[in-house]
């Protein structure tokens, strides 16, 4: 059934408690989307850690740690490319690239920023941490992710569990992985529970659990936006092509929804929103996201899930409220005739209708595979045809026609506005 549209059009009264831990959770499945085929292999790993920190009677803080640092440890990666190298090779000359990137997404975030020394170095072999006299801690922290990452990698290459698994990272122990969790692991990953709780439902069933056993870290919206800037971030370097993208949508429903007079709190949360609002395009492959030629129809079903997926993470991050049905409402017409719900016009809030104009005179002003970017008046045209063909809201697109200078400007601010000339 599609979500309760009504409750987002009521006024916001506030957020409740926003937990990081959950957030931190739901976020990690946008991270796995990645994988497509190959899903579920952040919480995997952050499983694999705690279970090995766990058997070496690691301190619960510690565990906690990596716990975070294994859900996260690859948000560096947004290609499904680098993703297919980071799975089906063992070893990859390319691999530190998205370790940087993570890194500095972390540091980017004050709640997250004590994650990105593992994740920097989280694919560094063992005896390069010891020659550059990384902190023991830390060193040992970053390698057991290193360890049970590559244990992942070689699972999902078809080698069989247990002792197998075992044999093949062997080949790296004392260069690439420190001996003293080579031997935990060595004697851990020959139970078959230990690749039992890695299946679902167990593997979230376990996550949940372990991640609630300590106090909730509460967010304000001062937190939420960096975690939303982080991970617009993280979506818009799927592609080139969309670079930026989520920051402009961002910026140009924030203009325009000042012009609504719509609340402080109101704007905050719909900035989140808009964000975050293609975090369900991770899912799908980069081959697709830059076709030049018209999708089949399967594509065409594939791209359209983008939306779904959007309303489910934000809905475990967040609950079942305004912030997920802003975002996920973006391809929904005044028709009825979008995606994914095929809500109607009377059923979709104001906040909503902006994003989904914000979203498509970004895209307009922004290069893309099939052609190359538009000019003020060639946007206004499409608009009008848009409105005309019952797809945008009428209302919001007059009032981005009243300032489509700052709203162009906005949605190229941060490409330079060469962008589309």
């Amino acid at each position: 059934m599609p979500p309760n549209a009504d409750a987002a059009s009521a006024a916001f009264p506030g957020l409740g408690i926003v937990d990081l831990d959950r957030v931190i959770l739901a976020l990690a499945d946008a991270l796995d989307f990645i994988g497509v085929d190959e899903i579920g292999h952040g919480h995997r790993v952050a499983l694999m850690a705690a279970l090995c920190a766990d058997e070496m009677e690691w301190p619960p803080e510690r565990i906690h740690l990596l716990l975070q640092a294994g859900l996260l440890h690859d948000c560096g990666v947004s290609s499904t490319r680098e993703h297919r190298h980071l799975v089906n090779d063992i070893l990859w000359e390319g691999e530190h690239a998205h370790c940087e990137r993570g890194c500095l997404y972390l540091q980017s975030v004050p709640l997250l920023s004590h994650l990105a020394p593992i994740v920097l170095e989280h694919h560094t072999p063992w005896a390069h941490l010891r020659h550059r006299g990384v902190a023991p801690g830390l060193a040992l922290d970053a390698n057991l992710i290193f360890l049970v990452d590559r244990a992942d990698a070689v699972r999902a290459r078809g080698v069989a569990e247990g002792r197998p698994v075992i044999d093949v990272l062997r080949r790296y122990e004392g260069s690439h992985f420190a001996p003293e969790l080579m031997a935990v692991f060595h004697d851990i990953a020959q139970r078959e529970a230990f690749w039992f709780y890695q299946e679902e439902p167990s593997l979230r069933e376990r996550l949940r659990e372990r991640l609630c056993q300590g106090p909730p870290v509460v967010l304000n919206i001062a937190d939420m936006r960096a975690l939303a800037t982080m991970f617009g971030r993280v979506i818009d370097a799927k592609s080139p092509y969309t670079e930026r993208h989520s920051v402009g949508v961002a910026a140009v429903a924030m203009r325009l929804g000042r012009g609504f007079g719509l609340s402080r709190q109101t704007l905050d949360m719909m900035e989140i929103s808009a964000l975050l609002h293609d975090i369900g395009k991770l899912r799908i492959p980069d081959e697709l996201l830059d076709k030049q030629g018209p999708l089949s129809a399967d594509e065409r079903r594939r791209m359209a899930r983008h939306a779904f997926d959007t309303y489910e993470v934000l809905r475990r991050a967040f609950g079942d409220g305004p912030m997920a049905q802003w975002a996920a409402f973006h391809h929904e017409y005044v028709s009825g005739q979008g995606y994914p719900f095929h809500l109607e016009n009377g059923s979709l809030p104001l906040e909503a209708r902006i994003i989904a104009v914000a979203d498509v005179l970004q895209a307009l002003a922004q290069r893309r595979p099939y052609r190359q970017p538009l000019t003020p008046p060639e946007i206004v045209a499409i608009l009008d045809g848009m409105v005309f063909g019952g797809k945008l809201d009428a209302t919001v697109v007059e009032a981005a026609k009243a300032d489509l200078d700052g709203c162009w400007k906005d949605a190229i601010a941060e490409e330079g506005e060469d962008a589309a000339s």
